[in-house]
């Protein structure tokens, strides 16, 4: 079985496209310069954006810094907050 520093969490999400500012300032405040990603789907809508949080293998309590950003962007996301987790395959 992995370990739990090998799990990888992805979290999406969308946002109204006017928010992204503040949105981002939030993220980056509450993951504290933990090594979490974010990138931004390529969409068509011209009012909104959809988010996709990564946090890779081997950050320290990934589980509960996820929950402390989802704290953190709860103002921002439009819907729901779609968290997915995974592990690696043994060889």
């Amino acid at each position: 079985m992995s370990s739990p520093t090998a799990l990888e969490i992805y979290v999406y999400y969308r946002l109204q496209l006017d928010q992204t500012a503040a949105a981002r300032a939030a993220f980056d405040a509450a993951r504290a310069g933990a090594p979490v990603r974010v990138l931004q789907r390529h969409d068509s809508d011209p009012l909104m954006v959809t988010w996709m949080e990564i946090y890779g293998p081997g950050i320290a309590e990934a589980l509960q810094l996820e929950q402390h950003i989802a704290n953190a962007m709860e103002p921002f996301v439009q819907g729901l907050r779609h968290r997915e987790l995974f592990r690696p395959l043994k060889d």
